[in-house]
This record gives C-alpha cells, sequence and structure tokens, in this order.
C-alpha cells in the first residue's frame, strides 16, 4: 500500500508539473482578441481582405528610407484601406523587428507596458516577440514595465499584425502599449529607442492611431486638417502643445509624439501624409457622428548616413553670433522657469536656422550642474540651443532643478555638434578636438571633446572612460564595439 501511494504521489506531482509546464506554453502565445470583430477570423477571407486593399492603394512613392509609420487601428471595413497605403510604402522592405506603439484603451499607464516574450497569434500564423529588445527596454525600470494583462483586451495593437504579415517577411515584434499626458515622459521613452536603433537600418516603428472622434463630418475634415499640418511639420513640442489645447485629436497621440521624437533623433525627419479619410468616406455611411482615419511615413534620405566630419571643429560662429546664443538660451530657461512654457524663438540668422545638433553644460563655482543635448543634427541650431539649456536646467536626473534666484549665478557653456564618422582606426582621434560614441549592441555612451583635454586624457584613457559612460567595460572598445568621432565647436560664458 505505501508503495502504490508513493508511486501516485511522484504521479501526482509529475502531473502537476506537466500542467504547469503546459500552462508556462500556452503562455507564450498571446491569442487573438478581436479576430472575427476588427477583422476576418478565417485565415483566407482575412488574406484575400488585405490583399485587396494593398492592391488598390498606389501610395506616394519615395527614395528614402522608410523608419516609421503612422496607421489607424479600427475594423478593418472601416480604416483598413487608409492603413493599406502606409503598410503598400513598406512592402516587402527588409525589416528585421517591427516596435509596435499603441495606446491603451483600458489601462491608464504611469510606465509604458510591455510584452516580454513568446509570439502573437492571427488568423495568418504566429509572429515572434523579439525578446533581446524588449529586455534591453525592460532595463529602463522608471520607464518600461512586463505588463501582460494591459495586452489582453487591446485591439489598437492586435489590428496592425495582419498588415505586418502580409507586408514582410521574416521580422519579429515589439509590442509596446503607451498612454500618459507628460511630454518630458514622451521625450525620454524616445531617448531610449532612439538609442537602440540609431545604428540600425531594420528597424520599423508604427504608431497606431485613429484622429478625431464623433464629430460631423465638415468639424473632423478641420481638426483633422489641423492635426496633419502639425505631423508634416514634424514638430512634436507644438503638436503636444495643440492637443493639449485642444486644437487636434488623436487618440494614439502618445504613441504618435513618441514616433515623432525618435524619428527626429535619429534623423528620420521627412513626413509624408500618404491618406485620409473618415467613417463616413470609407463605408458611405451617416456625416453626423464620423471617425477620422490616416496613414504616415516617416523618412531619412540615404546622403544623411554618408555624412563626413570636417576636419577641426566646426569653426562657424562669431562672437556676436555666440552672445546671442547665450543670451537667447539663457532667456529660455528663464521664461520656463517663470512659466513652464517654451517661448517661441525668432530669428533672420540663416546659420542659426541650420539644422545641427548641440549639447548645453551649465557650471556653477567650477562644478558641473546639468548638461543635455542632441546628437542628431533635427532640428535647426537655435532652438536645439533653447531645449536643451532648458531641459539641462530642469531634467538632468543628476541634478535638482534650478531656481529663478540660483540661474544669475550659473555659466552656460555651448556645444555646436559636427555630424559623426564611424572608424575602425583610433588614430584618426585628436584628443581635445573630437567627441567620441561608443556602441555595442544596446550599449552607448557618448563624451564632449572638452572631457578629454580638462582630465588630461590620451586616446585609450578617453576611450576607455567613454566605454563606462556606456556600462561597458574599459576595454569593450577593442572587442567589437563600433567607435564614432566628432568635433564640436565648444564656447563658454563667465559664470
Amino acid at each position: 500500500m505505501k508503495k502504490i501511494f508513493t508511486v501516485l504521489s511522484i504521479l501526482a506531482v509529475f502531473a502537476a508539473c506537466s500542467l504547469r509546464a503546459g500552462l508556462a506554453q500556452k503562455q507564450l502565445v498571446k491569442e487573438s482578441n478581436v479576430s472575427g470583430y476588427f477583422y476576418p477570423a478565417e485565415e483566407k477571407k482575412l488574406s484575400s481582405m488585405i490583399e485587396q486593399m494593398l492592391a488598390s492603394t498606389n501610395p506616394k512613392k519615395t527614395a528614402n528610407y522608410i523608419y516609421g509609420i503612422i496607421s489607424p487601428h479600427a475594423g478593418y471595413i472601416y480604416s483598413g484601406k487608409i492603413a493599406a497605403s502606409a503598410y503598400k510604402a513598406i512592402y516587402m522592405k527588409n525589416y528585421s523587428t517591427v516596435i509596435i506603439l499603441s495606446p491603451s484603451h483600458y489601462h491608464h499607464l504611469k510606465k509604458a507596458a510591455v510584452y516580454k516574450s513568446g509570439s502573437f497569434k492571427t488568423p495568418l500564423g504566429l509572429v515572434p516577440v523579439d525578446s533581446a529588445f524588449t529586455n534591453e527596454l525592460l532595463k529602463n525600470k522608471s520607464h518600461f514595465d512586463f505588463r501582460p494583462e494591459v495586452f489582453e483586451k487591446e485591439h489598437a495593437l492586435e489590428v496592425q499584425i495582419p498588415f505586418l504579415q502580409k507586408s514582410l517577411r521574416n521580422f519579429s515584434i515589439v509590442p509596446v502599449i503607451i498612454s500618459g499626458s507628460s511630454y518630458s515622459f514622451y521625450e525620454e521613452i524616445s531617448d531610449i529607442l532612439a538609442q537602440l536603433i540609431s545604428q540600425r537600418d531594420d528597424v520599423l516603428i508604427v504608431a497606431s492611431t485613429d484622429m478625431s472622434h464623433f464629430h460631423s463630418q465638415r468639424k473632423a475634415n478641420a481638426i483633422d486638417k489641423n492635426t496633419l499640418s502639425l505631423i508634416a511639420d514634424n514638430d512634436a513640442r507644438s503638436f503636444f502643445d495643440n492637443l493639449s489645447s485642444g486644437n487636434c485629436e488623436l487618440c494614439g497621440h502618445a504613441a504618435v509624439i513618441t514616433l515623432m521624437l525618435t524619428m527626429k533623433k535619429i534623423g528620420a525627419d521627412q513626413a509624408d501624409i500618404l491618406a485620409y479619410a473618415t467613417s463616413a468616406d470609407t463605408t458611405n455611411s451617416s456625416t453626423d457622428r464620423v471617425v477620422g482615419y490616416s496613414s504616415v511615413i516617416y523618412s531619412r534620405s540615404p546622403k544623411k548616413t554618408q555624412d563626413i566630419i570636417p576636419e577641426g571643429g566646426t569653426g562657424m560662429l562669431t562672437q556676436t553670433q555666440k552672445s546671442e546664443l547665450f543670451s537667447m538660451a539663457r532667456k529660455s530657461i528663464r521664461d520656463y522657469l517663470k512659466s513652464g512654457q517654451r517661448q517661441k524663438i525668432q530669428t533672420d540668422d540663416a546659420l542659426f536656422l541650420e539644422k545641427r545638433g548641440a549639447f548645453v553644460t551649465l557650471k556653477k563655482s567650477g562644478r558641473l550642474r546639468g548638461c543635455i543635448g542632441r546628437i542628431a543634427a533635427d532640428e535647426p541650431l537655435i532652438k536645439v540651443i533653447c531645449d536643451m539649456a532648458i531641459e539641462a536646467a530642469t531634467a538632468d536626473p543628476r541634478f535638482p532643478s534650478v531656481s529663478e534666484s540660483e540661474l544669475d549665478s550659473i555659466g552656460l557653456e555651448i556645444s555646436v555638434m559636427s555630424p559623426i564618422e564611424q572608424i575602425t582606426d583610433i588614430s584618426k582621434i585628436k584628443v581635445g578636438t573630437h567627441g567620441i560614441i561608443i556602441r555595442k549592441g544596446f550599449a552607448s555612451g557618448l563624451l564632449l571633446p572638452q572631457v578629454a583635454a580638462e582630465y588630461g586624457w590620451n586616446t585609450e584613457q578617453f576611450l576607455e572612460q567613454t566605454c563606462v559612460k556606456a556600462g561597458l567595460n574599459r576595454d569593450d572598445w577593442k572587442k567589437g564595439a563600433k567607435i564614432f568621432i566628432f568635433s564640436a565647436e565648444v564656447f563658454g560664458e563667465k559664470e
């Protein structure tokens, strides 16, 4: 009897383990939750429907490389033809990773929710999750969280997947659901995304959103026209402000703003509106209460990746121009500290309107008080400097925000960036002239040219310290890391 009991116990344990293993295996597959509702549940019917939609659209062709799209997420009978314009633009291009940024219709989120691993299932089959990428996102614990329950009922992310399955081959997805209302949060999320994808040409970002909701056709057209105009301008800050004031409407505004910011940071600053319609247009239904839909692509010219760094510094600013930049940067900080608003800077100086990256450093009594910057040459120099001055004063996580009374005791230093160049020969590095960026895997670190000079480093010490900044081992610059150099025109004012 005792032996029988022992055998039964072993079998019970084995069965329990098998059940847990089975449940774990089941959890690896995210089942469709809107199949048969937002789109057909039958494979052949769904496949044929998408093929017909793709065949019926002929979007504007571009020689540029597409890095991002905006696509609607209503039922396919309403918005499918509009979505097809964006997917036709990227049809059969070589993307290995697709990041899908979706709003949440059921949860308010303080962090972006990430589906960590496994696969998503549609009637067209399984699409794997890029777990290496999601794990990198989840390392940023203050911004991303593993929340599988957030994905259970959400349609906005899921409806993009069948279009991807019919448009691409051999890709995996990074499912991200994002909400919230803080512009600084979107900036921080986009910083993380840009860092992870800036050296890759095989990543596509999809922002899932519908436009205005339940207005008359006439009013919807007016609101959506304003929204699309701001999207085409690719000015995320102005777009956010207009959303806040009610001049624009997007249910997926968090996804779109994050996309816009990320695209600027990687230099994909060309936004093209491919298609727009309302539910009344696509279904010949009532014009009393309509929903708007649009598709947009973000691209970058191939020549932008071939820019070569000039010898020496940028050497382009006169003393008068430097003084004017300090004055504008300081005024931007002061105005922001008083009102919480970013003032629009007006200038006729053609050089200030050139697209340049820049860093702004704050120092107090000779000590660092804040430093924030942008490498990518994606906006006019004057805007970058004023924005980075505000960020250095209020958003550097190493320091408390600067107070109004403190500002007069703080000195500003500005670094105007040249384009970056990848090198394989470290003898090209001129200490005191060049800054360094080191990237390996998902890790990246940057040090400005003046840092090496201040500490008296030689070339190898400079490389080692840049590795440390990236969170790498000191000698990783010798072990497969990518090394980039840039120059900067650095100038400071007295404290």
